[in-house]
């Protein structure tokens, strides 16, 4: 049995930092099982570059241009090389390592390993590393059948020892009542035994039944009735119970605060850390509007009640209805995406935030978009864009924002319900690996006019007014590039 990560297939390609970039390009080209390479320089610690993170680096613009005549060390600058591998022993068990990748923050929890071995630094990608794992861990069931296989055969074996027994019957008149009582006596036991266990089973079918309809009780049905906004979410687990939950509830009357958010792990102990997140952000955010703060504080409150050392990751958002002004705080969760009503897609993009319950004092960002009437907000968990089809695939984001495109005009409950479906079909029935959840909201406020009777100006007064910097334009993807865009997709930071 395969049990460390120097049994696995490992690739053994080390490439000086004064390579080219095009002549690493031609390497991952040309060798199709090479997924990654380790640079090493003398005087620093050894770094790594995956065929993943060049390739999605040369797509961007300008980039190919700048960089593909240039030292491969060179591109340290647009966050390609990492500098801080995961570095493995060849003795290190697989699970142990499975462990080590999955901790790692989510940008880099599925980049390739680095392997000491007798003939150097070797590299190991994730997927097979997990895929052994997998592979340990159904030998371990298969071990489980064949020891119930033995105990079906030892069965049969008192089974025919019995019936030895009954042909001794003459010889042993004396002592044949005592054997008939024992014989009793052990069928009993049995069917006693059996009893108890179906009766087990089925007491634990029913109380996650019961803890199923209560998860989904404690979820908002609708958004609060407001003339000023509407919504619609969805919240469907991988299993009876999940992790995921979103919630929405007013603060005040001009005020609605929405939520997303995925604990780590699944089934009972999720469902209840989720319960408890739940209802202490509920409780922070009557007393402050202010995201950032409202994260922090749940943050030090978890960590004071979580013997178990779960985490969730939460996307935190205040609409002042008033105003159409949309502060969210994201704490190491996907960021939301805002559909315009032009049709125009935008997304706010940022470096990792902290997880909600894991570290000490964390701190987090506030976020402040202006929404006009009939613009909309999506927030989701990964579970959307991590559903995989019956051939590994993932849904991914470009999938999500080619739907977006198609839909950008549409009313949020069509929106995210088509995305459900959407998921179902690509599925296509494929078993969920985690959580599913997506809350849409759409603000419908009307222009209103100040206490002087001036108009309250758009968007982009607003933010020169206040003397807000305009958000910074990262990337502006072309309709071309998505087959179903109809609007040029927009990312800020």
């Amino acid at each position: 049995m395969t049990t460390t990560v120097n049994q696995l297939a490992l690739h053994q390609k080390i490439i000086e930092p004064t390579m080219l970039v095009s002549e690493l390009e031609t390497i991952f080209e040309k060798y199709t099982y090479i997924q990654s390479c380790v640079i090493t320089e003398i005087g620093k610690p050894l770094s790594l570059i995956s065929k993943k993170r060049l390739m999605a680096t040369l797509s961007k613009p300008y980039v190919r241009e700048l960089y593909a005549q240039k030292p491969v060390y060179r591109l340290r600058f647009v966050q390609t090389i990492d500098d801080r591998p995961l570095i493995l022993e060849g003795s290190t068990p697989i699970a142990e390592a499975v462990s080590l990748a999955l901790s790692r923050d989510a940008e880099r929890c599925y980049e390739p390993i680095v392997v000491n071995t007798k003939i150097g630094p070797q590299t190991l990608e994730v997927d097979l590393l997990l895929r052994a794992q997998s592979r340990i861990l159904q030998e371990s069931i298969e071990l489980k059948e064949g020891l119930l296989t033995d105990v079906r055969q030892s069965a049969e074996e008192l089974k025919k020892a019995i019936s030895e027994l009954e042909l001794a019957k003459e010889r042993l008149e004396s002592s044949e009542a005592s054997l008939e009582q024992e014989v009793a006596k052990r069928t009993r036991e049995l069917e006693t035994v059996n009893a108890d266990l179906l009766s087990q089973q089925a007491q634990i079918q029913n109380e996650l039944e019961v803890a199923r309809t209560l998860q989904q009780s404690i979820l908002p049905s609708s958004f609060p009735a407001d003339s000023r906004f509407n919504g619609r979410a969805y919240m469907r687990a991988a299993r009876m119970i999940g992790g995921d939950f979103f919630d929405v509830f007013k603060i005040s009357d001009d005020h609605l605060g929405v939520v997303v958010a995925d604990v780590s792990g699944k089934g009972v102990p999720a469902a209840l850390f989720m319960v408890l997140a739940r209802t202490m952000l509920q409780e922070v955010a009557r007393h402050s509007l202010v995201p950032s703060e409202c994260l922090a504080e749940v943050n030090q409150q978890l960590l004071a009640k979580n013997p178990l050392s779960l985490f969730v990751t939460m996307l935190f958002g205040v609409l002042d209805a008033r105003s159409g002004e949309f502060v969210f705080s994201n704490g190491g969760h996907s960021m939301p995406y805002l559909l315009r009503v032009d049709g125009a897609i935008e997304s706010v993009a940022t470096r990792g935030s902290p997880l909600v319950g894991l570290l000490d004092f964390a701190s987090y960002t506030d976020h402040k978009v202006y929404l006009s009437a009939h613009d909309q907000v999506i927030m989701i968990t990964d579970g959307v864009t991590e559903c995989f089809d019956d051939k590994e695939q993932a849904f991914g984001e470009n999938r999500l924002l080619n739907f977006f495109n198609a839909m950008s005009r549409e009313p949020t409950d069509a929106i995210v319900d088509g995305l459900v479906k959407r998921l179902d079909e690509f599925s296509n029935g494929t078993t969920p690996s985690d959580d599913i959840t997506v809350l849409g909201f759409e603000y419908c406020g009307l222009p209103v006019t100040t206490q002087d009777d001036s108009p309250v100006c758009g968007a982009d007064d607003q933010i020169k007014q206040t003397g807000l910097s305009p958000l910074k334009l990262l990337r502006c993807t072309n309709a071309s590039e998505l087959p179903l865009a109809g609007q040029p997709t927009k990312c800020y930071v």
